[in-house]
């Protein structure tokens, strides 16, 4: 598919929304397929069993399809679309250069470090409703977002170390690596390429990196990541921290639920965004993470004109 190097930006990103549709139809057939051919079980009994996740054994079968849908959608599209767009996709990933030990130990202390900020963010967004005649849209999206947080608890519910590593590696691992090559190393520098702007371009790939998750009163602090991991590329040219800073946010979440029982959002939408304790730990945090993205920033690697257009 190399001719899709002479076409336009705003073509390729077409095209790599059409490859990852493509590759979601086509991982899902064969998911299917292979439980059918090797469990016996049929498609209307599957179909069935992925929406009925308060049985352990099916909730089995979802992560499989999770690890699937992941490879599927997130890391092979990345793959295939740099393989079509240079001629050094690693490079064109923008995977080849290392990041120092002392940057990856700001990143981890940046996600860290955020947790009460994010937390609420959370509550802030949580706090957002619709306008009275949209309250028919405003109670779905509860309804989703309520369902969405029943999924994740029976996706996470484990006491073994083995379920805990198996959670680590479907909801920290993969979604890290193929997240991060999909949204910043392949749309947000199509974006930039199209409009010219890396702000904009991180901002939109961070809109839109938020809005897949579908989960709308989760948005803002999830786009707000999405922005953080498009500057951490933009400033020091590897998409090494921003897989980096994915992970730890990701794998935190886990770490947290399989000690606590609880999520890192707030389970009480009602509680005063003002509360004077979660207030101040979250301003503390956020004076904390901009120190450190300050350092960061002022001790970024040079970046040479090539290496900033391509």
């Amino acid at each position: 598919m190399k001719f899709l190097r002479e076409t336009t930006p705003f073509t390729q990103i077409i095209f790599t929304m059409i490859i990852i549709l493509m590759g979601g139809i086509i991982i899902s057939l064969l998911g299917f397929l292979g439980c059918w051919l090797f469990m016996g079980i049929s498609f209307e009994s599957l179909s069935l069993m992925l929406t009925n996740f308060n049985d352990p054994g099916n909730v089995g079968l979802l992560k499989l399809f999770q690890v699937l849908q992941t490879i599927g959608m997130f890391i092979l599209p990345p793959v295939v679309l740099a393989y079509s767009l240079d001629n050094k996709p690693f490079r064109f990933l923008q995977l080849d250069r290392k990041p120092t030990l002392i940057f990856c130990g700001l990143v981890s202390a940046v996600i860290l470090i955020s947790g009460p900020l994010i937390e609420w963010i959370s509550l802030v967004n949580q706090h957002l409703v619709l306008p009275v005649w949209m309250s028919a849209v405003e109670n779905w999206m509860r309804a989703s977002e309520d369902q969405a947080g029943e999924i994740t608890k029976a996706f996470l519910a484990t006491k073994s170390l083995g379920g805990l590593l198996g959670n680590l590696f479907i909801v920290a691992v993969l979604p890290a690596i193929g997240e991060e090559l999909l949204f910043r190393g392949i749309l947000q520098k199509l974006i930039k390429k199209m409009t010219g702007n890396g702000h904009a371009a991180i901002w939109i790939t961070a809109i839109l990196f938020s809005a897949l998750h579908l989960q709308f009163f989760g948005f803002l602090p999830r786009m707000l990541l999405g922005v953080l991991f498009g500057y951490l590329l933009e400033w020091t040219g590897t998409l090494w921290l921003p897989i980096l800073a994915h992970f730890i946010n990701n794998a935190a979440g886990v770490l947290i639920y399989f000690y606590t029982g609880e999520g890192l959002e707030p389970d009480k939408p009602d509680a005063s965004i003002f509360n004077n304790s979660l207030f101040f730990w979250a301003m503390a945090s956020g004076i904390a993470v901009w120190v450190l993205l300050r350092f960061l920033y002022l001790r970024r690697p040079e970046i040479t004109p090539t290496e900033k257009t391509e």
